[in-house]
């Protein structure tokens, strides 16, 4: 039988189209992962593989490659969600954030038993109860922290500035939800009334619990108003675009975004007018400032409607909009970047992984640095020292202030407080919580105290630490008697953020204004 030519280069053509879907099968993703899942199910060792871990982990994966922001929300995510919106569960007291395989702090929750201990915007959650982190979901970790109520979990955390892993052994409680955990009017300033709330996150009741928290200050004669949006971590966008809406008039731009495809560019403005467009305004940033905290202060900034004091916030300008799978699955996909209203874009630099995560790459000029906001008014905040913070993450200040409103300290016969007052008494000597420092008998019977604990450390660690010491014996000691309120007001004169946002609203000239 003879073989002409032309049937020959047939032969030949479809021997390369072959050859060609052979080689073109492995450039189609699909095939990638069901070859991929096919062999593991064929030739691993274990009996069963769960096909549903696999898919959800293939999933991650492929996230991560895109952003630090965009993640899965499983069918345990979603109970979790739900546990958040009742309030009904019991943790520590944190907002975390897996990125890559770094379980970080976004903030620590006030009051709460974290950050009571001294959990920091920035830790990095090494081990929960001896598992790594790095090996966990974020959802898997939210499960370990979480628990009945009293029992306690194990963390070890890594800390810019610190060598070793910081241990912390944390009780469970139950976790508040409120948005704004403090509203009053500061009792330090004698010429001119200034209001102050505190905006820990933003929920579906802020803007309500702004507006009762107003309505009460400007009955009180307030004539300006801080707005304390440090270590807030963000939350939700109509919660933000409300507050905003509070200071600006109607039309002013609070901010825009932008997508690759056309619907995920829109401009938000304000909608209404008559609020509180003219009451004098100073908002505390810093480095726990992120999401939502970052566009109300970008939306104020930029519309000069008041300024901004502290130091640049987290730099979290990325718009996750929720796409459902299934009923009780999702992924939290990046659609866009957050614009401030004069075009400057929010998020920071994510490149270098650590840089974003640690700040690393925030130590030279804020000018040269982009992403998060730049305060008008860059002031540091007050930093504990590495003594006092590692007293503090062992539980001692909180622990001793127990144990001396409860009389079980060397100073128990000549200690004595007036709840209605708000002063205590060391033998027959009256102290504010507000005016007055706390006294050498406190720090000498604090001393003794962590001796007795058999805590490790030298008297020259102790002096050099003593202005730090004295604020958290302050701030616990006024938490346990009058409420955590009146805790965080007690060291409010000592904050140098604050203390500016109270000259620039008082008119009291600084040569620190930049």
């Amino acid at each position: 039988m003879k073989t002409n030519k032309k049937t020959i280069l047939i032969i030949l053509f479809i021997s390369i189209i072959i050859i060609s879907a052979k080689y073109d099968d492995w450039k189609t993703s699909l095939f990638k992962y069901t070859k991929t899942h096919l062999l593991l199910k064929k030739i691993h060792y274990k009996d069963k593989i769960d096909d549903e871990k696999l898919s959800f982990a293939a999933i991650r994966g492929m996230l991560k490659t895109l952003d630090p922001h965009s993640y899965l929300l499983d069918p345990d995510s979603f109970q979790t969600m739900k546990e958040d919106q009742t309030g009904k569960f019991y943790g520590i007291g944190i907002q975390i954030l897996k990125i890559e395989d770094r379980l970080t702090v976004i903030t620590p929750l006030e009051g709460t038993p974290a950050y009571r201990l001294g959990i920091q915007a920035g830790d990095v959650i090494v081990e929960v109860e001896g598992k790594i982190t790095k090996n966990l979901s974020q959802n898997e970790a939210v499960r370990l922290l979480r628990g009945p109520k009293g029992t306690f979990v194990n963390i070890k955390v890594k800390r810019e500035g610190y060598k070793k892993l910081l241990p912390f052994r944390i009780k469970r409680a139950e976790i508040p939800l409120y948005s704004i955990p403090y509203h009053f009017t500061d009792p330090y300033v004698i010429d001119g009334k200034i209001g102050v709330i505190v905006i820990r996150s933003f929920t579906g009741t802020t803007v309500d619990e702004f507006n009762k928290a107003m309505e009460k200050l400007i009955k009180e004669g307030i004539k300006g108003l801080i707005l304390d949006l440090r270590f807030n971590g963000g939350g939700d966008l109509k919660a933000a675009l409300g507050i905003s809406d509070e200071f600006l008039k109607e039309g002013k731009i609070i901010v825009s975004t932008k997508g690759r495809i056309k619907k995920m560019n829109r401009v938000f403005k304000a909608k209404q007018n008559g609020q509180y467009e003219n009451i004098p305004l100073v908002i505390l940033v810093n480095r726990g400032s992120a999401s939502a905290s970052e566009i109300v202060s970008g939306a104020i900034q930029d519309n000069k409607r008041g300024l901004i004091v502290g130091t640049r916030t987290w730099g979290k300008g990325l718009v996750q909009t929720l796409l459902y799978l299934r009923d009780n699955v999702a992924i939290a996909l990046t659609t866009a970047r957050y614009y401030t209203p004069s075009g400057k874009m929010i998020q920071r630099d994510y490149t270098h992984l650590e840089d974003y995560l640690l700040f690393y790459n925030d130590k030279g000029s804020y000018e040269r640095n982009t992403g998060g906001i730049v305060p008008d008014v860059v002031v540091e905040g007050g930093k504990l020292t590495i003594f006092t913070a590692n007293l503090r993450s062992k539980g001692l200040f909180f622990s001793y202030a127990n144990h001396l409103v409860k009389k079980e300290t060397k100073i128990k016969n000549i200690f004595s407080y007036n709840k209605s007052k708000m002063t205590y008494s060391l033998k027959g000597k009256v102290y504010h919580i507000f005016k007055d420092d706390i006294p050498v008998n406190i720090v000498n019977d604090f001393y003794s105290f962590i001796k007795d604990k058999k805590i490790k450390f030298s008297k020259t660690d102790f002096d050099k630490s003593m202005k730090s010491i004295k604020l958290e014996l302050k701030r616990e000691i006024s938490s346990r008697i009058w409420g955590i309120q009146e805790g965080f007001i007690s060291i409010l004169k000592y904050d140098p953020q604050f203390k500016r946002a109270e000259d620039l609203l008082t008119g009291k000239p600084s040569n620190k204004d930049n």
